[in-house]
């Protein structure tokens, strides 16, 4: 009996962004399963989430000790939650206020306050997640967070390119943390890689939903 437990944010709990009669990554990987009852699909993931609410209530399902795989999809939120540094004068997030550094500071001084402000904090987060669920006997899977398709987006237009930097430090972070945990990475950058696999800039469609289910499935039934 293989316990397959999903875990992250919208981009497995992608629901509430598919048309209707579609359907979210879940869906999908319960009709791949249709005809396996051995195969049983527990999705934790909350759309909004991110890694500190991971840790504090994702973590807590007792049905972890009994997974068999659990797949982790989260960042993608902390992520947006910092795009200000990106937009104009650079700000950084701290104890809840925005400290403004002046445009006369240094790239230097930008990319070490980002590192002590943004990217350490999201690490010490992410590898708790990681080390907590190492402790498990389940095979463990973690996901890179994609691009999104912000090309004329209103919304995330001004920051197409430079949001590929703050996405590539923190994939960095979850290859290196793979490594130092024995987990898998599944790279989403290749999978989601046309419009059509996003329902808006950041939510996986039916059919990049679709593409993840059909990712993770190959992943549990290679093991």
């Amino acid at each position: 009996m293989n316990k397959i437990y999903l875990l992250g944010d919208s981009i497995i709990d992608n629901a509430p962004y598919v048309k209707k009669n579609e359907k979210d990554v879940a869906s999908h990987l319960n009709s791949m399963y249709k005809c396996s009852p051995q195969i049983n699909i527990y999705n934790r993931a909350v759309d909004g989430h991110t890694m500190q609410d991971l840790l504090d209530t994702q973590l807590s399902d007792e049905g972890l000790n009994e997974a068999t795989n659990i797949v982790v999809s989260i960042g993608g939120n902390d992520l947006l939650q910092n795009l200000f540094f990106l937009i104009d004068s650079v700000g950084l997030h701290q104890e809840g206020s925005v400290k403004l550094i002046p445009r006369t500071t240094t790239r230097n001084k930008t990319f070490e306050d980002t590192y002590f402000e943004i990217i350490k904090p999201m690490q010490q987060q992410y590898e708790s997640i990681v080390a907590n669920l190492s402790n498990y006997r389940a095979k463990l899977l973690l996901c890179t967070v994609y691009e999104g398709d912000l090309v004329d987006s209103d919304e995330f237009n001004d920051v197409v390119y430079s949001s590929k930097t703050m996405l590539s430090i923190f994939n960095d972070l979850v290859y290196r943390t793979a490594q130092k945990y024995n987990a898998e990475v599944l790279e989403l950058r290749d999978i989601f890689v046309s419009p059509e696999d996003y329902a808006n800039p950041i939510e996986p469609s039916h059919i990049g939903g679709e593409k993840l289910a059909k990712a993770i499935k190959d992943w549990v039934d290679n093991d």
